[in-house]
């Protein structure tokens, strides 16, 4: 019963701070898109500038939020949402993934999210059934929650025991 609690909060912490990020990261989109709205729709209307703005948009729309998000989860280990609710992204050493690893772990999310809605259902899966989703397991990236709620002191124990052994293997 105590399990079921920690594996429900866990995946509900991870969804809260996944919508934090994404409100955040679309307002930085709305953000670019204004600015480049500015920079290339001033003056009168031309069908290459307005054309322009369309591709400039859609690659800006892709590339904001793999890189903020990406950036700061595998420079970091945290984006704001995760940092707000104490989750954590790490690596098998316990330290942060690395930028690479982390605008990866953001492509992957990003292409399986956007073209396959499948996708954000068999990471959700993941999340519910074995806190991991499945580009985690791919690039053996763990989301660390800091602070669990409704673990005891010993399954608290159980559980950092359990990934020092997975560590060490």
């Amino acid at each position: 019963m105590v399990k079921e609690r920690h594996i429900r909060m866990y995946a509900l912490k991870r969804i809260i701070a996944y919508l934090i990020d994404s409100a955040i990261v679309l307002w930085l989109a709305g953000q670019t898109g204004s600015f480049l709205a500015r920079l290339l729709l001033s003056g009168e209307p031309n069908p290459a500038r307005v054309a322009l703005y369309s591709y400039a948009m859609m690659a800006a729309s892709g590339a904001v939020p793999i890189v903020v998000i990406g950036a700061l989860s595998g420079g970091l280990g945290w984006t704001p949402g995760k940092l707000v609710l104490f989750l954590r992204v790490k690596d098998a050493r316990g330290a942060a993934p690395g930028v690479s690893q982390g605008i990866l772990r953001e492509i992957i999310k990003y292409v399986s999210f956007s073209f396959f809605f499948l996708g954000a259902l068999i990471a959700l899966y993941g999340i519910v059934t074995s806190q991991r989703a499945f580009y985690d397991d791919w690039l053996g990236i763990e989301v660390d929650d800091l602070k669990p709620s409704g673990l005891t002191e010993t399954q608290k124990k159980w559980r950092e025991f359990q990934r020092e052994q997975c560590r060490k293997s």
